[in-house]
């Protein structure tokens, strides 16, 4: 939904643990009590080595998420990435503003994001860009099943009136957890299989950072699912990286830290959530 974050989630997912599997590992499924066991989720840490992410969650008086922030460092470089989300009256979003260190090199200050809802569905969400007087746009259409879950993604390049495609994702389901995400590239003739993750097991605990389809307004599908993955695979069609992640528990069945262990390789990643 927004080439910017998909960029930035492959920033995150290269530099800061090998792969975007990983983040969704650590992410889904970290925490610390740092606040009420009860709360609403307000941050996320996680660390590997020398490298960290961090990632701020804000609300509304409704409790809906408004504001995602994620502060990355990796190699000493830091990386921001800003999106705040306004809704109307019924709470449904209507619109995102992006602010990030990559719109700056642009000469922009934010993109923003126009988010069509339709019979009780996002559809579609069209980010216009100007740059030196070109405007293009980044248009992202929602494919749902029968039972209101989301299992497409298609994503085109906009310029001059016309409409070329850049790429597409699937998903699939177990339950109320996301079972495969498959993205694929296009050619020019062809889509081109790029990345399969899968989610073999997930635990019976509770995901604080499940908030439904919004989660594919946020660019961030692993906040869909309503419990927190233990084993899962990521596979480029060549080399397939293993993750098995454990966590600690509060009273209301909240992770409150979480280890993913990567293999080949031994690779540890450990994160903390923070409650209200």
């Amino acid at each position: 939904m927004r080439n910017l974050l998909t960029a930035v989630l492959a920033i995150v997912s290269l530099g800061l643990f090998s792969c975007q599997k990983e983040v969704t590992d650590v992410f889904a499924g970290s925490g610390n009590s740092g606040g009420s066991s009860d709360g609403l989720l307000t941050k996320i840490t996680a660390k590997t080595g020398s490298d960290s992410t961090e990632m701020l969650f804000s609300y509304n008086s409704s409790k809906k998420l408004v504001s995602l922030v994620t502060n990355m460092v990796s190699s000493g470089t830091t990386t921001t990435v800003s999106e705040r989300a306004e809704r109307n009256a019924q709470g449904i979003i209507q619109r995102v503003i992006y602010k990030s260190d990559s719109y700056q090199q642009l000469g922009l200050d934010s993109a923003v994001a126009v988010i069509k809802y339709v019979g009780g569905r996002y559809t579609t969400e069209v980010t216009e860009f100007d740059v030196g007087g070109i405007i293009f746009s980044d248009s992202i259409a929602l494919s749902y099943d029968g039972a209101g879950k989301v299992i497409k993604e298609e994503e085109y390049f906009v310029l001059l009136g016309s409409a070329d495609p850049v790429g597409k994702t699937e998903y699939t389901y177990s339950g109320n957890n996301l079972a495969t995400i498959k993205t694929y590239s296009w050619d020019g003739s062809a889509f081109n299989l790029e990345i399969t993750d899968t989610y073999d097991k997930y635990d019976n605990k509770v995901n604080p950072m499940y908030f439904g389809n919004e989660a594919f307004v946020f660019g961030s599908p692993f906040f869909y699912s309503t419990n927190n993955p233990v084993k899962s695979s990521q596979s480029d069609g060549t080399t397939t990286l293993d993750f098995t992640t454990s966590y600690n528990y509060n009273s209301s069945n909240k992770p409150v830290t979480a280890q993913s262990v990567t293999q080949p390789g031994g690779e540890v990643q450990t994160g903390n959530y923070y409650y209200q």
